[in-house]
């Protein structure tokens, strides 16, 4: 029987190359397409490997960087993705079958602590992508109980507006985040995501710059000209279905808390797959007379 499962994520995946790509490819890919995962696939549509965003950004600024961009191609930074091969830096991706219903898709989630699955159909083949995104929106609308001081992540990471790309790459890397709230003097003036940072670095612009060995301009650029992303704040107190609510309607990843006027935390998908299941009396609920699925807290 076909489940919930087919009703939420995006099918097919929005980024899919063949093994041959290289990881200009991908940066080309996840700038035009504005997505944080691709999928390399075989002539079959078998997988193969999969790149993330926080592969590229490690490669970009990182510990691949200092191990490859730098040892292997002198710094050229241009030259390193267009020789490197994507299933170089690939991961073998978890995945589900198509005919999972939603509860073992999320149980899934929830057990591997992971931003995104694969679905594969009955012969191996790459049918879709469900990511943590998907799960967030499938639980917003409705008081879960629980406050968002008690899943959010601390301490709250931040850059000033006029650091470069290359400390929001670096950050992003040794910190594994894919957000970076603008704040100065303790005031929020933006948010630079992990999409905003790679889809400057894969323009047009950005790549001819880098392709003529001018990577220091790329680099030095301040983050308040590339953030791009709405940034949306919640109060510390406030139930975490409304803010994934918030989050749902402006179609962002993550809301930044505030506390007496004052940045304190961040609220991100990844928070709920990995933080909700274990805050104490919390359940999951599985309508079927619905098809809906409820997370809330029964008991304190």
């Amino acid at each position: 029987m076909v489940g919930l499962a087919l009703r939420i994520g995006r099918y097919p995946p929005a980024l899919m190359l063949e093994p041959d790509a290289t990881l200009l490819d991908v940066l080309v890919g996840m700038a035009e397409k504005s997505v944080r995962h691709c999928v390399l696939v075989s002539d079959a549509g078998t997988p193969l490997g999969m790149v993330s965003a926080r592969d590229l950004v490690d490669f970009l600024g990182g510990r691949r960087y200092r191990s490859v961009v730098l040892e292997r191609f002198g710094g050229d930074v241009y030259r390193a993705l267009s020789e490197t091969k994507a299933l170089e830096l690939s991961y073998q991706p978890a995945w589900i079958p198509e005919s999972s219903p939603i509860e073992d898709v999320l149980a899934k989630f929830m057990e591997l602590k992971m931003g995104v699955l694969l679905v594969l159909s009955s012969d191996g083949r790459v049918k879709g992508l469900i990511s943590e995104r998907h799960i967030a929106n499938l639980l917003a609308d409705y008081e879960m109980y629980v406050k968002v001081k008690e899943v959010m992540s601390t301490p709250l990471i931040t850059l000033d507006p006029h650091e470069t790309v290359a400390k929001a790459l670096e950050t992003m890397s040794s910190r594994r985040i894919r957000r970076l709230p603008l704040v100065s003097r303790g005031i929020l003036s933006g948010i630079t995501t992990i999409k905003d940072v790679l889809g400057f670095i894969g323009s047009e612009e950005s790549l001819s710059r880098l392709r003529r060995g001018d990577w220091e301009q790329v680099y030095s650029t301040p983050l308040q000209s590339i953030a791009k992303s709405p940034v949306i704040t919640v109060s510390a107190n406030e139930d975490v279905g409304r803010a994934l609510g918030i989050m749902k309607k402006h179609g962002i990843g993550c809301v930044v808390v505030e506390d007496s006027g004052l940045p304190v935390g961040i609220l991100t998908e990844r928070d709920i797959i990995t933080k909700l299941p274990e805050v104490k009396g919390v359940e999951l609920f599985f309508d079927a007379a619905r098809n809906a699925l409820y997370i809330s807290r029964v008991s304190f």
